[in-house]
């Protein structure tokens, strides 16, 4: 699937009616609620600053800014279109524009973090690593700490897989095989041992990997700041 804003079929599947909320995998509804209920459950609290990198079309957004106190989310994504997509025909229609500035939400790239002065106590990745290499994640990890209060929890998804698994064999991923991951191609899987190297010397510690009801077999990652 392409993720080029300038590429003809992307434009076309976005401009389609819910395009912005099916180019992004669909199950709006289902995922938002996940998302929100997951963060809260390990603590998220509204008067935390929370980042959501790789937000989107702001499907976990749309739930997060009513739970924060106004102002308290913000959102990077690769791709602005589909903020502003998210924007305008999410936030807007529901009234949340008021407890989300749009200066909240930046089209950035490599993981760069702006919103000058703002110390984040929550990040969240949700299907982020799982369309890119191993390497981007500690591109940011490192560039997300700085940002991060200490103690400070990052929230992100993987599809994991075995220590057994050889690097060039492929996975279907539970609950029903829906899903087939790859070491080297979209979609990505790794296993703890990547994800263990990625983060070492840059200030985080690995609290835990697992299952938290993903419908396509994601399991989360907790990072803590330290």
């Amino acid at each position: 699937m392409s993720l080029n804003p300038y590429d003809d079929d992307f434009s076309k599947r976005l401009a389609a009616p819910d395009g912005h909320r099916n180019i992004i995998g669909g199950l709006w509804d289902e995922m938002g609620a996940l998302q929100r209920d997951y963060l809260v459950q390990h603590g998220l609290r509204p008067a935390d600053r929370l980042l959501d990198i790789g937000c989107g079309s702001l499907r976990a957004g749309v739930v997060l800014v009513p739970y924060l106190e106004p102002a308290h989310y913000f959102g990077i994504d690769y791709l602005g279109s589909l903020i502003e997509e998210g924007y305008e025909r999410e936030i807007r229609p529901l009234g949340l524009a008021d407890r989300l500035p749009r200066d909240n939400l930046a089209e950035e790239r490599a993981f760069l973090i702006p919103f000058e002065g703002i110390t984040f106590d929550v990040a969240l990745a949700q299907s982020v690593f799982t369309h890119l290499p191993i390497n981007h994640l500690r591109l940011c990890l490192s560039r997300l700490r700085p940002r991060m209060r200490d103690g400070g929890l990052f929230f992100c998804t993987f599809f994991l897989v075995p220590d057994h698994l050889q690097a060039g064999e492929t996975m279907r991923q539970p609950p029903g095989g829906e899903v087939e991951t790859f070491s080297w191609r979209d979609p990505f899987h790794v296993w703890r041992r990547d994800i263990l190297f990625a983060m070492e010397g840059l200030g985080w510690q690995l609290e835990t990997v697992e299952s938290w009801r993903h419908p396509r077999g994601q399991e989360m990652a907790r990072f803590r700041a330290v």
